[in-house]
């Protein structure tokens, strides 16, 4: 992944991430709650597979994933988290209880809505196997889960949707979303953005042109932060990729219902979407003062980025229509999609199309490295966040490339994300632990580690892996190693591998973010066909 490809990530700490995708989520439910009696939650799931209850269930499964990664080192918060349940969700999704919501917004569905419902359950979210989402408490909001949590907790299920839409990139088009939501992807990434302005007039407001250099910094990193990175995020690729891939001529009657829900339709000031940086010096005096954007939890004990700033090439700006272009002539969804992403696909490497079955996949995520484990990092960890936005892309490209008469789909339901230090027994208790054999029941599809793998003392990853798996796929990683070194050498010297732990795929990934987006280009093709084999092998 480039540089380019990665400004979000290079120029905000997780603190300041947090922030703003904290920030697009409440707007998300904002617009809903304006929007309540126009909009009905069996048309969100028609078109876009979610609603507002999905949204309330993403910050209830972030809350136990918070809670698993923290309850051995503060038991008392974990505790708050695992009281957080659906009901508190759902007030503040809806801005009120849910029952006196559903009492004032009354929603009986006609039958034609409950027949296009049923005909679109293959892009429903799914949150019926989250048995935790149940378990929860309904608790008074205290002080310490709103100064600790809240944030934390909105900026998952933020990125829960953003992983949705981009998993049906092919089925959920922008123009119906607008339709029937009233907002978009696009609108998604603007809200980023203006999250980013607001964060840097509050910066402005509360120093008073008092900045310490690393303030400076993050001022000019929020005021370059526009469209194009935000859509990068929201997308999982650059967006004109997106749109050759996914998107497709506007019918005539898309286009009737599009200009017939204007009124519901997310407005966004485009001044404020444009770049304040004009590649010049900063118009902020550096002067020393200190000032947190957010206190950090034990989750996110990251430093304030001091990644140095350069200003970016300017690209247009989109139009005042979140579904731009619906008059013009897209390209077919089912046309075949080049692997272009994170720094390019080996030309020689042609992916197999992908399995005719559906596929739900539980994937780990597990971060290899005593600096990450620490919190040393000034920008928090860049690996595992590759890992998951790059799954997120391929699903979407794998997913274009079946053919019309192909109805199956891939679809990634739960992701586990975990870091450990280069420690053998830290690494095995982890993948252990994610294949099920800790007696905490079925493993994940696929695991993927990320760092380790090099020639340093400390690089153990390969060797825990080996003591872990019971069958290894010797070959599979050395094609990875030796596609990749025709993009760059050095990938050659990757000593990472791949292996079977029950009914759980292990694949070592590099810990450098631009060789884990090129070895999953290549991975994530092969290894569905792995695990629909190991799913499906002996029916």
């Amino acid at each position: 992944m480039s540089q380019d490809n990665t400004y979000y990530y290079t120029h905000f700490a997780e603190d300041v991430r947090t922030h703003l995708e904290a920030g697009a989520f409440k707007a998300i439910c904002n617009h809903l709650s304006d929007r309540s009696a126009e909009i009905q939650n069996i048309d969100l799931m028609i078109v876009g597979g979610f609603c507002r209850n999905c949204l309330a269930k993403w910050l209830v499964k972030e809350a136990r994933s918070l809670s698993s990664d923290i309850v051995a080192g503060s038991p008392k918060e974990a505790a708050l988290l695992d009281a957080f349940g659906h009901s508190q969700a759902a007030r503040e999704v809806y801005g009120c209880d849910f029952f006196r919501w559903k009492k004032k917004f009354p929603q009986k569905a006609s039958f034609e809505q409950m027949r296009r419902y049923q005909e679109s359950e293959s892009i429903h979210a799914v949150h019926k196997e989250d048995k935790s989402l149940k378990s929860g408490m309904t608790v008074a909001m205290t002080q310490v889960f709103e100064s600790k949590f809240k944030m934390l907790l909105e900026a998952g299920a933020f990125r829960s949707l953003c992983m949705h839409l981009a998993e049906r990139s092919d089925t959920v088009q922008n123009i119906d979303l607008m339709a029937v939501a009233g907002f978009c992807r696009n609108c998604l990434a603007k809200w980023l953005v203006l999250e980013a302005r607001k964060l840097a007039t509050t910066i402005r407001g509360v120093c008073q042109n008092n900045f310490t250099e690393e303030e400076e910094e993050l001022l000019l990193a929020l005021d370059d932060f526009g469209y194009e990175e935000a859509a990068e995020i929201v997308y999982g690729c650059r967006y004109e990729d997106w749109k050759e891939a996914h998107q497709r001529k506007a019918t005539d009657e898309q286009i009737a219902r599009f200009n017939g829900s204007a009124s519901i339709h997310a407005k966004h000031d485009k001044k404020l979407l444009e770049s304040n940086v004009d590649g010049s010096e900063s118009n902020v005096e550096a002067k020393p003062r200190t000032m947190a954007v957010q206190q950090p939890s034990k989750r996110s004990p990251q430093k304030s980025s001091s990644s140095p700033w350069t200003p970016k090439v300017k690209s247009p700006q989109p139009s005042d229509v979140c579904c731009e272009d619906v008059d013009t002539p897209q390209s077919n969804a089912s046309t075949r999609v080049p692997f272009t992403r994170n720094g390019g696909t080996p030309k020689t490497f042609r992916p197999p199309p992908p399995p005719r079955i559906d596929l739900s996949l539980k994937i780990g995520i597990l971060t290899v490295s005593d600096r990450a484990a620490a919190g040393e990092y000034e920008t928090g960890d860049l690996s595992g966040p590759a890992v998951e936005q790059s799954l997120a892309s391929n699903m979407g490209k794998l997913n274009s490339r079946r053919s019309q008469s192909d109805g199956t789909t891939a679809m990634i339901n739960f992701v586990a994300k975990a870091i450990v230090p280069d420690e053998i027994e830290d690494i095995k208790a982890q993948l252990l632990s994610w294949c099920g054999k800790d007696g905490g029941g079925s493993g994940m599809d696929i695991i993927f580690t990320t760092g380790g793998t090099g020639f340093s003392s400390r690089d153990v990853t390969p060797e825990a892996t080996l003591q872990v798996i019971e069958r290894e796929c010797s070959g599979l990683m050395s094609f990875v190693a030796t596609e990749c070194a025709s993009i760059q050498p050095l990938a050659a010297l990757s000593r990472g591998t791949a292996g079977i732990c029950g009914r759980t795929i292990i694949a070592n990934l590099p810990g450098n973010p631009n060789g884990v987006g090129q070895c999953l280009d290549i991975l994530v093709p092969l290894l569905l066909h792995a695990v629909k084999d190991l799913k499906h092998g002996d029916d």
